[in-house]
């Protein structure tokens, strides 16, 4: 005699509703690890710049012979120049939202102008201000070569000093 065995319905409702809820809860998990991923990308690029920029900061503020700050924008004269070789006048400034460097030859015109040279994005930030200070003064409005120079990068706040005074 030979009988024949079939699946009920309520056992194969039963089987696919089990395998869906396991398949639901790996997506979910899933999709948090790349949320997480993505966030984590964000954050470590947005670290990296800050990191860059505060050493090469530190590099052209030790090194400055001359310092202007003007409208949250920082021009120096300085030896500590990233693409052309000896003394260079550089600026950090925001257009929009975003951070530029620019970098000329010295001597090559007024400290405030921009020239040809080389400019770049160095990322995108929700605020940038300078400030010149003597320790207990902060002024936003600078020329020669203070104490310190004060940044305030994204709220973080990075204090240089510089061989003036």
């Amino acid at each position: 005699m030979s009988k024949n065995r079939a699946f009920t319905l309520p056992e194969v409702l039963i089987t696919l509703t089990v395998v869906s809820l396991m398949l639901s809860s790996l997506l979910l998990v899933f999709s948090r690890g790349v949320n997480s991923s993505l966030f984590l990308t964000k954050d470590s690029e947005s670290f990296k710049m800050e990191v860059s920029l505060f050493w090469d900061l530190e590099r052209k503020v030790l090194g400055a012979k001359r310092i202007r700050i003007e409208n949250n924008a920082l021009y120096m004269i300085t030896s500590g120049g990233s693409h052309f070789p000896g003394v260079v006048e550089c600026a950090y400034y925001l257009e929009g939202d975003t951070l530029r460097y620019h970098e000329f030859p010295y001597p090559y015109g007024r400290l405030e102008d921009i020239y040809d040279g080389i400019d770049y994005e160095l990322g995108r930030v929700e605020s940038f201000r300078v400030y010149a200070s003597d320790g207990n003064i902060d002024q936003s409005a600078y020329e020669g070569l203070p104490k310190y120079v004060k940044v305030v990068l994204n709220g973080r706040e990075f204090v240089f000093e510089t061989l003036g005074k």
